[in-house]
């Protein structure tokens, strides 16, 4: 298996929101560990939420997979595997907490080369 991922949590001042660059998964990696922290400089926790059950955290293929467990709530690290096995573009949603209290949501990407 590849070296996993690297993905941050950042507050983006100028739409007042925490958010993640988009995560690219080459196709050659194969299934491809994905690990998000925050700047807790600036991020207190953050949570994940909406990952594809067909796609992270997969199970063998008999039975069908089962949903991966969202991150707990407000954590500074998480961590998933991306089966990464077609060419495909998702999005999953980043619930941030800035250290001053303010919230937010965004729906990120990872794509995913196949």
């Amino acid at each position: 298996m590849p070296q996993p991922i690297q993905a941050t949590v950042y507050w983006d001042t100028a739409n007042s929101r925490g958010t993640v660059d988009t995560i690219s998964v080459p196709a050659g990696n194969g299934a491809t560990v994905i690990q998000w922290s925050c700047d807790t400089k600036v991020i207190s926790g953050f949570a994940i939420t909406g990952l594809d059950p067909a796609v992270f955290n997969p199970a063998p293929p008999n039975p069908p997979a089962p949903p991966p467990p969202p991150s707990p709530n407000m954590v500074t690290n998480f961590t998933t595997t991306d089966s990464n096995n077609q060419a495909q573009s998702y999005t999953y949603n980043v619930f941030a907490n800035h250290v001053t209290g303010l919230t937010s949501c965004h729906d990120p990407k990872i794509e995913n080369g196949g």
